[in-house]
């Protein structure tokens, strides 16, 4: 009798079984050029072939084809086992099912509707504050889809959202806390929208992983009963470095686990990454929130997805590295069509957030010591764009940081670039005496004393201010300044402790301070000013979109009241080089974001996810016109 091919599953494992074929298999063409990839590495037997685990059943019925092909070529007999066959079919029915719900969803479909209005009428019943009908729709969302993205923008009320599931589910019996991981930032929002959302009607049992000073602490913490009693458990994305293991104890089937801000972790090879999916394994009900899930590249969205859905990945999407990173026009119609189903997405606007004014923009001419720093700078950094904008940003706010390296300042590198690099590998601190000098009798700048003049303005007129920075030594020198003029102002930055944060907010919420002076990597996530707030003065922004958008919706945010006015204030300082011609980075820059914030818009709108370009396409726009 001869011998066949058979496919089957062996201990889970997807396996080709033969007596005497496999090793002619190997040696074929067709196994060196399409069926290798499949094959593990890690499991070798002389008369099977072992597939890789996590490959999924898409590819799995690639495997089938091409075993196939290579039989009718060869005379073989080969045969899919029951069992692989029935799996197929069952997951092709789970995925589809999965995406007829989130489409059916999104399209409200009848037989969608009656299961809404059951669910809308327990979480109104459950919440004090109730949620609009688009958010409404939002939580409807995430609850049915048990694990899915919402990826609405910055200041739509995506936490509120989140606690409707969760009012619904610990009603219905399935959960009994929330565990959110999260930026520090976002811890004070998260305890103050649950009383917001429940005030009497639910009692806050909170566990902060920053209470606890050290990992000793944190972990004994965590391994007392009383941690099982706590409905809201809050953790920082840098905390599970140290207490994964006792975190992963903690979420079980009973658990609503929460990613905020996940873009924070689109690095998959990141160690951020490798704990958030290891933490959400055994979550049962899982929810991903970012207002910019795509910062850069389609890439970006790959871990989002993996924590989501773990090995299921590759069956849902199947989207591979360098098609994420350079997709083409079907690449990018067949991703948003895949992952469509699984995300949800809301604007201010259809939330009926007040408008903003159009953007009031405040150009500063330059002093002549300030241009002839700026055209020995063009020359220094001319092969070093990424150094050049630092640089050029440290100009227009307080030369003599000009006289530190950039590796000084780690946590204003990396809010300006976005980036991994080493400041290092980027900038080295070499210039003549004379230039010493020349940096050295610096006073204040032009574009320093505009900012200045325009709080005193607002100040008059009795209207509290929020400045954006992106450096802290901006921070203390605008702080120092208005307190000479009067004007106190309260500072927060990287090293503000947290009961110092609290502090400085509650006193400027009940206007005991006049300005608040911070940068977008501090506290432009989750925290609302919107109630006491309405001007925002951008002193230093970089080409960050994330930060641009979070630092805006400090302000600008569900709940504003009807007719209330927003206004953003825009310095921008223009450099003449040495052949005569204007050029202004902070103006590029602006530009620049404008044209990410449509793209986001216009995705938004379409339904589909944007991309908004590399760090290198940002630089290659910012200074297009100016000759290096």
């Amino acid at each position: 009798m001869n011998d066949n091919l058979t496919l089957q599953f062996e201990n889970n494992n997807l396996v080709l079984v033969s007596s005497s074929m496999i090793s002619n298999l190997k040696r074929n063409r067709v196994y060196k050029l399409q069926l290798k990839r499949y094959v593990s590495r890690d499991k070798t037997e002389e008369n099977k072939l072992f597939f890789r685990k996590e490959i999924g059943y898409i590819k799995y019925k690639k495997i089938i084809e091409i075993i196939e092909n290579y039989s009718s070529k060869n005379n073989i007999d080969f045969h899919v086992s029951k069992e692989v066959e029935e799996y197929i079919q069952k997951r092709e029915i789970y995925i589809n099912e999965r995406s007829r719900v989130g489409l059916g969803i999104k399209s409200q479909t009848e037989e969608i509707l009656e299961k809404y209005n059951s669910y809308r009428a327990v979480i109104d019943s459950q919440m004090v504050r109730k949620l609009r009908e688009k958010q409404a729709w939002d939580s409807f969302f995430m609850f049915a889809m048990r694990k899915s993205a919402n990826f609405s923008v910055p200041g739509s009320g995506k936490t509120s959202s989140v606690y409707g599931v969760f009012s619904f589910l610990s009603y219905k019996g399935l959960v009994d806390k929330i565990v959110m991981i999260g930026p520090r930032s976002s811890f004070i929002s998260w305890k103050d929208e649950f009383y917001n959302c429940f005030s009497n009607k639910r009692k806050l049992e909170l566990f902060n992983i920053q209470d606890y000073s050290n990992s000793r602490d944190k972990k004994n913490a965590l391994l007392y009963k009383a941690v099982h009693k706590k409905n809201l458990l809050l953790f920082n994305y840098e905390s599970l470095d140290s207490i994964l293991e006792e975190v992963k104890n903690i979420i079980d089937d009973k658990t609503l686990l929460v990613f905020d801000e996940v873009h924070k972790v689109k690095n998959p090879n990141g160690k951020r990454a490798k704990n958030a999916l290891k933490i959400s394994y055994n979550a049962r009900y899982t929810i991903a929130l970012t207002g910019t899930p795509l910062p850069n590249s389609y890439l970006d969205i790959k871990n989002l997805l993996h924590i989501l859905y773990h090995e299921e990945y590759n069956d849902f999407f199947g989207f591979g590295d360098a098609q994420l990173r350079i997709p083409s026009e079907y690449d990018i119609e067949n991703i948003n069509k895949k992952i469509k189903p699984f995300f949800c997405r809301t604007t201010k606007k259809q939330l009926e957030v007040p408008e903003v004014n159009p953007d009031i923009i405040l150009p500063c001419k330059l002093s002549d010591k300030e241009n002839k720093i700026f055209n020995i700078l063009l020359l220094k950094y001319a092969k070093n764009k990424l150094a050049l904008i630092i640089r050029l940003l440290q100009l227009e706010s307080n030369p003599k940081m000009l006289l530190k390296a950039i590796s000084e300042n780690q946590e204003d590198f990396s809010a300006i670039l976005d980036t991994t690099s080493d400041p290092e590998d980027i900038d080295y601190v070499d210039y003549s005496q004379d230039i010493k000098d020349l940096i050295n009798s610096f006073g204040k700048t032009e574009k320093f004393n505009s900012c200045i003049q325009q709080v005193k303005q607002l100040n008059s007129e009795g209207k509290s201010v929020i400045i954006w920075c992106i450096f802290v030594d901006s921070i203390r020198q605008l702080a120092s300044q208005l307190e000479k003029e009067g004007i106190s102002a309260g500072v927060i930055f990287g090293s503000t402790s947290e009961e110092e944060r609290k502090n400085i907010l509650n006193k400027f919420k009940e206007k005991e301070i006049d300005v608040l002076i911070t940068n977008p990597h501090t506290l432009a996530e989750s925290v609302s000013l919107h109630s006491v707030c309405h001007d925002a003065i951008y002193y230093e922004y970089s080409y960050n979109l994330v930060h641009l958008l979070q630092s805006k919706d400090r302000i600008h945010r569900l709940g504003l009241k009807e007719g209330q006015y927003t206004q953003y204030y825009f310095l921008q300082s223009i450099f003449v080089t040495r052949d005569g011609f204007e050029y202004s980075l902070d103006q590029k820059i602006y530009q620049r974001l404008l044209e990410k914030e449509k793209i986001m818009l216009d995705a938004i709108d379409e339904d589909i996810l944007e991309s908004l370009g590399s760090i290198e396409d940002d630089i290659e726009v910012i200074f297009k016109d100016l000759k290096l």
